[in-house]
């Protein structure tokens, strides 16, 4: 019996495609698309970028001033900044990046914002609002940055 060679992008986008219909997914673009779109270097170049695109349609809603649409938006925050957290950390495992310690500061102050999100009032949201959507954008310059590289 002959073993046939499968190239290991192939099972990992199998294995991320499974894995996401497993989980389902409440928005259009899914993380693998993401995690995929991505991945620097050759594939980089393969697959259109969606998740930057998503990140800052999502920066344009966290704008509004209304408190009822802030609470609306903090399961969809929770996704979009989960999705740009483990797109990065993606991205540096595959470069054998060490995270630098900007990065894991930013993580925690983005996973700190998360967690008091959940039980904020609309008026707490938005006075929370400004602060948070500029980690936001630090994590996707920073992941413009690793892009690059």
């Amino acid at each position: 019996m002959q073993k046939r060679f499968v190239p290991i992008r192939f099972v990992l986008t199998i294995m991320a495609l499974t894995t996401v219909a497993a989980c389902g997914s409440r928005d259009q673009t899914s993380e693998s698309d993401s995690a995929h779109a991505a991945m620097p270097g050759g594939s980089g170049a393969m697959h259109q970028d969606t998740l930057a695109p998503r990140v800052e349609a999502h920066l344009q809603r966290l704008q509004t001033n209304d408190p009822d649409s802030l609470r609306a938006l903090v399961a969809a925050d929770r996704e979009v900044v989960n999705a740009l957290i483990a797109d990065c950390e993606q991205m540096m495992r595959e470069m054998n990046m060490e995270p630098p310690q900007k990065w894991r500061t930013a993580v925690q102050d983005l996973r700190r914002d998360l967690d008091r999100m959940a039980s904020m009032t609309g008026a707490q949201l938005q006075q929370l609002a400004p602060e948070h959507r500029k980690r936001i954008e630090g994590m996707l310059s920073m992941r413009g940055d690793m892009m690059r590289m």
